[in-house]
């Protein structure tokens, strides 16, 4: 029974490090994100489960997201962008210093509207 309630521990402590992790982005582009174009400039992204909420330079995007693990840490963060109809549409995030992709899907289905930030 104690090993039953290590292992609970344990995931528990594995949902918790999924349930809010926040990280920092500078976009060198404009790019497209859940249907909504992002300026240039710096975000900061909130992953809850299954979403992103991305805020900054005065707009707030909801959207899906798909969050893996690889075998090493990333350098530092890069962008991943597709390309399609002359316009940048963010595929996914690599966080430097840790080892977590932050993949998006190619519909803007599940996503809301960018609203104007509130500070």
């Amino acid at each position: 029974m104690k090993i039953v309630g290590q292992i609970g521990v344990f995931l528990g402590l594995g949902l918790a490090a999924y349930a809010g992790s926040s990280y920092n982005l500078r976009l060198s582009q404009a790019a497209e994100v859940g249907g909504t174009e992002l300026k240039p400039g710096d975000y900061r992204v909130q992953v809850e489960g299954s979403k992103a909420t991305i805020k900054g330079e005065g707009r707030t995007v909801e959207t899906n997201v798909q969050v893996e693990d690889g075998s090493a840490k990333f350098a530092r963060t890069s962008v991943r962008y597709d390309t399609a109809d002359g316009k940048y549409r963010m595929q996914q995030i690599q966080i430097g210093g840790t080892k977590t992709t932050l993949i998006f899907g190619n519909s803007d289905s599940g996503s809301k509207a960018a609203q104007p930030a509130v500070r």
